[in-house]
């Protein structure tokens, strides 16, 4: 006697159900939110998704900031990084330059037309300084800022 194919089918596709789910529990999902930082986090770690608490008291040279999960009251939160191409430094004017074009174009891509035209939305960036630039640092870290803390993400807004 032979058995129908759609009874092997069920077989395997039962253990490749299985396996997926298997390797979800085990690596942790798809939730990338959940597998970010918080505490002290440098400034070369920041990624998309972070959400900050201090950003709108840091100038100058920052170095870390305090990362916190975004269902918490926080100033700040990275929406993009924009690669630096090229070998030499070009300079902090023409980096700023870029940061200001390149993080105002995609915040105004990437935000809601409503979160857009809030008055309490802006940014700010992390550029590269000569330094760090010798050491390997080749990106702009755009953060959306909050003048007053807000929980969510940008996204949401």
């Amino acid at each position: 006697m032979q058995l129908p194919s759609k009874l092997v089918l069920v077989p395997a596709a039962l253990v490749v159900i299985v396996l997926v789910v298997l390797i979800v529990l085990l690596t942790g999902g798809d939730d990338e939110a959940a597998t970010l930082e918080t505490g002290t986090i440098s400034a070369k770690d920041l990624r998309v998704g972070n959400c900050i608490s201090d950003a709108n008291s840091m100038q100058g040279d920052v170095t870390t900031f305090d990362a916190v999960k975004c269902t918490k009251p926080h100033d700040g939160e990275v929406f993009t990084i924009i690669p630096l191409k090229g070998t030499k430094y070009r300079g902090t004017q023409f980096v700023t330059g870029k940061g200001q074009r390149g993080c105002r174009a995609r915040l105004a891509r990437q935000a809601t037309r409503k979160a857009f035209r809030d008055k309490q939305l802006g940014f700010k960036f992390v550029y590269p300084t000569k330094q760090s630039w010798a050491q390997g640092d080749r990106e702009l870290t755009c953060l959306a800022t909050y003048r007053k803390p807000r929980t969510g993400t940008l996204e949401q807004r």
